[in-house]
């Protein structure tokens, strides 16, 4: 089979990573592609025989032309598969693929409901419509498929669940990393709250602060460090308005995720919306005690007291409990801590999702016959 990856930006990630390498060890020989990024990612410097390419999209007025090329680029391979990640990658490589008669679309829905809390109508609109032009719809977690079924009225036997797989020796740390990050940080010997994500209003970190003005009185060497590129006015904004702006430091963007969260001695995710949250796995597999909202994906990765604990979305309140709660003991914080990193590295390994992926494929090509004149 020929298949074909489509993302909006980039697949220099860790998930497109541990895919294009599955696959690559399965034998089969994938070909990526963006709207965007015009560098192929180093991972594929590792890999005989893989394909990048870009469509060289400079703003939405190209799209047109950036579709046409998409078209002929599937008819030219003969592309059996095209498997798209993201919105606009979505929208155009439904068209293209329908121009180029592929016989397989695949939708990766990454959102939970993200399009209904911060988009229009017509987000919503087409959000709905590219999963009933797909031919079949991959999700992260079983709630992003519940969301499609009971709200889009997508079949549900159209909507397949593949859970994200971790490179886990990727996510171990040292001592080292952990004295190296605090000093780069003057953390010194404060307990570190630490919180990854995007700096953006539906992850949920304004909450995160306003549980930490409720625990300055009881943890007074408590400090907030925040992981994650965005926009961090509002955010140092709201510090600044509670007199907590010595009690946070911004880290903006890193990759060395892992060595970040060696630093921290609790996680918090505060998010008020989630497909399925790679953060959780990451923080759980470097063995830290985690406090997450409970939304989206949340309770499929988190077993409540046991793995984690799991509080209300938009709850300062309940945040700052949590946090306490775990502060005041320690012996907790470390039961926490192993049980979740034995879980994770049970449930979530790269070859999994890699297995369920080819089956999928597999699958599809045998029961939709092939499109091509």
């Amino acid at each position: 089979m020929q298949v074909c990856h489509l993302c909006l930006s980039t697949v220099d990630t860790h998930y497109f990573a541990n895919l294009g390498k599955g696959f690559a060890s399965s034998g089969l020989k994938v070909i990526w592609g963006t709207l965007y990024d015009s560098r192929s990612p180093s991972w594929m410097n590792q890999l005989d025989g893989t394909e990048y390419f870009s469509l060289g999209v400079r703003g939405r007025a190209h799209y047109p032309l950036a579709i046409a090329r998409l078209a002929w680029f599937l008819r030219r391979k003969r592309v059996d598969i095209l498997q798209t990640h993201l919105f606009d990658a979505g929208i155009l490589g439904i068209i293209a693929a329908r121009l180029a008669r592929t016989p397989v679309v695949v939708l990766t829905r990454h959102h939970l409901d993200q399009v209904h809390l911060i988009g229009n109508r017509f987000h919503v609109w087409l959000d709905r419509w590219m999963a009933k032009q797909a031919d079949h719809v991959v999700v992260l977690s079983n709630a992003v498929k519940n969301f499609m079924v009971s709200v889009d009225k997508i079949d549900a036997k159209k909507v397949e669940v593949i859970h994200q797989g971790f490179d886990f020796e990727s996510l171990e740390a040292t001592e080292k990393d952990r004295e190296r990050i605090r000093n780069e940080f003057g953390l010194d010997s404060r307990f570190v709250i630490g919180c990854v994500g995007q700096l953006f209003e539906t992850k949920g970190q304004k909450h995160l602060i306003l549980a930490l003005k409720e625990l300055a009185k009881e943890i007074p060497e408590g400090h907030l460090l925040l992981v994650g590129g965005g926009d961090r006015k509002p955010l140092e904004d709201l510090a600044r308005d509670l007199g907590l702006q010595n009690r946070i430091t911004f880290a903006g963007y890193r990759k060395d995720i892992a060595a970040c969260f060696s630093a921290m001695d609790m996680v918090v995710h505060p998010s008020l919306s989630e497909a399925f949250c790679q953060v959780l796995i990451e923080a759980m597999a470097v063995g830290k005690p985690l406090v997450s909202t409970d939304v989206g994906g949340a309770p499929e990765v988190i077993t409540q007291g046991e793995t984690g604990i799991l509080v209300p979305p938009e709850d300062s309140m309940a945040i700052a409990r949590a946090i306490l709660d775990l502060y005041r003991l320690p012996e907790r914080r470390e039961q926490l801590a192993r049980n979740a990193q034995s879980s994770v590295r049970k449930r979530f390994p790269v070859s999994l999702m890699v297995e369920r992926q080819l089956s999928c494929y597999s699958r599809l090509l045998k029961d939709i016959p092939s499109q091509r004149s």
